[in-house]
């Protein structure tokens, strides 16, 4: 779909650079080299990527973004319209055969283009692991991916028509390109620490300040490699027009066409089949010996010096030997998630792993990185892209338990259940270790999947039951394509900061939940209450709210977490029904035995949330709110604001009981429960207002 939605314009970008070239290559006495265009290209590229992924669409979001390029595409349209004529030099048209660049500068201009991509994509993955899987990360790699790309191809467009020998140069650069990426690649292990020193050293305070330090480190591993791939295509046509009297146009249209080609390919090999088999590491190995590859093809291409074919095949054999003797990258190290300030002791920034500390399971899937790290106490936690997302400490195991009973408890019916996200599969078990009759469940990476097999001692092997429906894809396609209905659907995503997550915290895909709903169903939504500002909170509960007008909370484990259970139509608790469908052995083992335990987590009523969301931006697919402020609230640590905020807010149980006076002589009951909450937090004054309605 998005493929058919992208040709028509694609093609149309696509064909503007042969057409620019042929035209501007000719003009008497203003003539514009094709390298020289191609570098104006990329230059282009970057601008559009810095006001793009910085500027536009925080402020315009992704419409506005969309209308002002169409916009932009428009006017220059129309401006060339309105140029005069001008004067073009004579030039000989050429045949179908004059048209064709030799088979070598095909082979260099494809191979240039499937390199370059499949580094992009490499290194995406990997640096992500360092400065933070976030949209901003993901437009800083880009940036200075093209900024490097562009400053080589600025380089090679200014000399290499001063050069004699464009082979030979070809070569020099290929092998050059090799040694400097197995260089990179060896230093990967070391970024986290440079990533420390310089905060340590820097004590970056804003924003903009620790997207800076980021800059620096993506710069620190990508610039040599990258610069020096970006002087391969200027030099492929340099050497293809060279000597030539007929139009550029067909020339440089054939090459570009076969780079994108190339580029294609790269990309798609590398996502879909390279990262998933053999990692990002062999992948930019396996690029550094086609570049080493290349060089030594370029120095024997015709009457080359003998030095030259030494340098080649010199560079050949030190990647062959660095490839062989280098050591593999340690993911633990990577997976620390230096990018979260609070989570490194940045007093000793020279030891990132903790004493016992071991990886058990270690996979790049297609979508992300996946670990699951054993600490000294036996303790297991699974961390996709250097966040952790589920673990089997106490409170995160009263988190993964909660969310499946709290929904399940409150909904008037339970047979059917929907779960978002897979995680360590322990809220998948735990519904299915309840009264239900299908449980249908998306996880988008294949890897978490398998990872989970690692908890199984919590998660009741949650793949071996045949009530289990899974699916290994994204959660709003599977909703979007079925017409199932459900009457509980829970959402338990990865952080909403996180790239391609915040589109399942908004209006949109809550609308979507809204329709495979049954008309009784409830919605379940967990939604930290640390890294996230309360402006960030609103706006996803503003979201949900505009969708269901009815929305309570309960705090979670360690009151970190939240659920948020929404519906269409108001819902009561009756103690009663609670302690009918009381799950006494799942709810048991995480501390929670009686129904004022699940009572004395309330934390807001429907009215109160009416209230909390009022003049709150409501996050959409458009405005992309969490997806770009999320980050922002993640390393400035704005977490302490959030709780005391709602808990200022917070609400009596009494709004949603369904009879307040069945609770009457249960005041010793819930006092328990308190006390052991008050233990996990600083004691508040909801839990005081809790006892009083009970008098």
């Amino acid at each position: 779909m998005a493929g058919a939605i992208l040709v028509g314009p694609t093609i149309m970008m696509g064909a503007t650079f042969p057409v620019l070239a042929d035209h501007l290559a000719a003009l008497r006495g203003r003539r514009i080299a094709p390298e020289w265009l191609y570098t104006l290209n990329l230059l282009g590229a970057v601008v559009g990527v810095a006001a793009a992924g910085f500027v536009l669409m925080p402020v315009v979001g992704v419409w506005g973004t969309i209308l002002l390029a169409a916009g932009l595409n428009i006017g220059v349209g129309a401006a060339v319209l309105r140029l005069p004529v001008l004067p073009e030099a004579t030039i000989e048209k050429a045949g179908t055969e004059a048209a064709r660049p030799g088979w070598l500068l095909v082979l260099a201009a494809f191979v240039s283009g499937a390199t370059s991509l499949a580094t992009q994509v490499a290194w995406t993955r990997v640096l992500v692991l360092v400065v933070g899987s976030t949209v901003y990360a993901f437009s800083i790699v880009l940036l200075v991916y093209l900024t490097a790309l562009g400053a080589g191809s600025a380089w090679a467009s200014r000399f290499g028509r001063r050069w004699t020998g464009v082979r030979a140069h070809l070569a020099i650069v290929h092998a050059l390109m090799a040694l400097a990426l197995l260089v990179a690649v060896s230093m990967v292990n070391r970024l986290p620490y440079w990533y420390l020193h310089v905060y340590q050293a820097w004590k970056p305070e804003t924003f903009a300040a620790i997207l800076g330090l980021s800059i620096a480190i993506v710069l620190a591993a990508l610039l040599w490699p990258v610069l020096l791939a970006g002087t391969v295509l200027p030099l492929v046509l340099v050497g293809a027009l060279e000597g030539r009297t007929e139009s550029a146009g067909p020339v440089v249209g054939r090459l570009y066409a076969v780079n994108t080609a190339g580029a294609i390919l790269g990309a798609v090999l590398t996502g879909f089949c390279l990262i998933p088999l053999v990692g990002s590491e062999s992948t930019l190995l396996g690029v550094a010996a086609v570049a080493a590859a290349m060089g030594c093809v370029f120095s024997l291409a015709g009457r080359q010096p003998s030095w030259l074919r030494v340098l080649a095949f010199s560079a050949a054999a030190g990647v062959a030997l660095g490839v062989s003797a280098r050591p593999d990258w340690d993911f633990l190290e990577l997976h620390v998630g230096v990018f979260e300030p609070s989570r490194i002791n940045v007093q000793n920034p020279t030891m990132l792993k903790n004493p016992g500390e071991q990886a058990v399971y270690a996979r790049e899937g297609p979508t992300a990185s996946v670990l699951v790290v054993q600490e000294a106490s036996g303790e297991r936690n699974l961390i996709i892209n250097s966040r952790g997302n589920a673990s089997d400490s106490p409170t995160d195991m009263t988190t993964q338990v909660l969310l499946a009973q709290v929904p399940l408890l409150v909904a008037p019916r339970t047979d059917d259940v929907f779960v978002v996200g897979w995680g360590s599969g322990v809220t998948v078990g735990s519904a299915l270790a309840s009264p239900v009759q299908h449980v249908t469940a998306a996880e988008i990476e294949p890897a978490v999947v398998e990872a989970s097999r690692l908890f199984l001692h919590v998660n009741h092997d949650p793949l071996r039951d045949p009530r289990l429906r899974l699916y290994e894809d994204d959660a709003r396609h599977i909703l979007l394509a079925s017409r199932d209905s459900y009457d509980v659907i829970i959402s338990e995503p990865p952080h909403p900061w996180a790239m391609g997550v915040a589109n399942i915290f908004t209006q949109d895909f809550y609308r979507l939940v809204d329709r495979r709903l049954r008309d009784d169903g409830v919605f379940a939504q967990w939604l930290q209450k640390y890294q996230i500002s309360f402006e960030t909170f609103r706006s996803i509960l503003a979201a949900l709210q505009s969708v269901f007008p009815e929305v309570m909370a309960f705090d979670l484990g360690g009151s970190l977490d939240t659920v948020l259970i929404a519906s269409r139509k108001p819902l009561r608790l009756d103690v009663a029904e609670l302690e009918r469908r009381w799950n006494g052995a799942e709810l048991g083992r995480v501390g929670v035995h009686t129904a004022e335990d699940i009572l004395a987590r309330f934390l807001v009523a429907p009215e109160a949330v009416r209230g909390l969301v009022a003049g709150a931006r409501v996050n959409t697919d458009n405005n992309m709110y969490v997806e770009f402020n999320g980050p922002r609230d993640m390393v400035l640590a704005v977490s302490a604001e959030t709780s005391s905020a709602l808990d200022r807010r917070a609400s009596p149980v009494e709004d949603v009981l369904a009879d307040p006076r069945a609770l009457i002589g249960s005041r010793e009951r819930l006092e328990r429960p308190i006390a052991a909450l008050r233990r996990l937090q600083k004691p508040t004054e909801r839990y005081e207002r809790l006892l009083a309605t009970l008098g």
